[in-house]
């Protein structure tokens, strides 16, 4: 099979051909549709995330396909069928654990070195992919796999996220950074309800794509005192304060949040990426902080197939960009230079 393969810390992608996995155990074999173009590979590439990754290893943890084979032990609680539109989760749960069995799937311990596209499971940026079947999910018939993927990575950790920070109806919110995560949470915020909606980024044309996609409001923080018009619109400050940035520094979100508000950031930023708090404002103003790791697999992937199947977002208004595997590494020099809000290659 055609498969990206990972070379080397600051060296592209080399695409070559390598064997077509072989599903054991519990695994299904996963012909895949698309692959999403994420700012986390780029810290996984660089080393930043786990450290150096195996020369050899597939990356690519934003998967949509279709079922290809099952292994004997699958237990196949979803009814699957070979050809059936799936979504494949990069969280791979135990599923037993006390982490799992408290609906905190996202921080199980057992699998912490079993996550598809970053560690232990190669990824997908190939034409099939072998996982457990526990991070397989259902897609509907009514989506397009093509331009599902997102769903497996920007929305399910842009939808967690708001969540964690108990969005609701007439709440108000500040999301940081536009692109794939935070245009993904913008949908996600309109459709919750959640009103005002204030976008802020440095690329204009992501505003722009930002207001399309259900931002009341979107500031330009190179053009604009962000702090200032935030406060314009917003006299008291956010309910909740979004940080998507893949390096996020806290301050405009410290700046702009009210008191008794929240602040949730999902940008990793790499294990050397410091934010400084300024305590006396942090402590006075009663602010919840929250650090949001990815999303529930079989609980959060699920319900946004349903929101996504229903048309309360719309994944395709999210990919800008569609690669053939060939110019895989000139999609994530244009999300280097923030050309994207989500891109995808087309594997199959």
């Amino acid at each position: 099979m055609k498969a990206a393969v990972f070379k080397g810390m600051n060296l592209p992608l080399e695409i070559r051909e390598v064997p077509t996995p072989f599903p054991r155990g519990d695994e299904i074999l996963i012909r895949v549709a698309s692959t999403g173009i994420c700012h986390s590979d780029l810290h996984l590439i660089n080393g930043e995330l786990i450290g150096p990754l195996p020369e050899g290893f597939i990356i690519g943890h934003e998967i949509a396909g279709w079922v290809e084979k099952f292994a004997s032990n699958v237990k196949n609680p979803y009814g699957l069928r070979k050809g059936d539109p799936i979504l494949v989760s990069w969280i791979v749960p135990c599923g037993i654990c006390k982490y799992c069995a408290s609906g905190k799937e996202n921080y199980c311990k057992q699998n912490a070195n079993k996550m598809v596209g970053i560690i232990g499971i190669n990824g997908g940026h190939a034409e099939y992919v072998s996982v457990p079947e526990i991070a397989v999910i259902p897609l509907s018939e009514k989506l397009d796999p093509y331009y599902s993927s997102p769903i497996a990575c920007a929305y399910g950790t842009a939808y967690n996220a708001l969540k964690s920070a108990k969005a609701a109806s007439g709440k108000s919110v500040v999301i940081i950074g536009a692109g794939g995560v935070g245009s993904a949470a913008i949908q996600l915020a309109n459709a919750m309800g959640l009103n005002p909606i204030i976008a802020v980024d440095i690329v204009q044309s992501k505003l722009e794509k930002a207001k399309e996609l259900g931002a009341t409001h979107a500031i330009n923080a190179l053009a604009d005192d962000s702090r200032a018009k935030i406060l314009e619109i917003l006299e008291e400050g956010a309910d909740i304060v979004y940080e998507t940035k893949p390096n996020p520094d806290l301050k405009l979100s410290l700046e702009v949040v009210k008191a008794g508000g929240s602040i949730v950031v999902t940008g990793l930023g790499g294990f050397t990426n410091v934010a400084e708090i300024p305590i006396t404002l942090f402590v006075s103003k009663g602010i919840t902080l929250i650090g949001s790791l990815g999303y529930r697999p079989r609980i959060d992937l699920p319900e946004l197939v349903s929101l996504a199947s229903s048309g309360k977002i719309d994944t395709k208004k999210l990919v800008t960009h569609v690669y053939e595997p060939e110019r895989i590494n000139e999609a994530y020099e244009n999300l280097k230079k923030g050309i994207h809000i989500r891109a995808v290659v087309k594997w199959n």
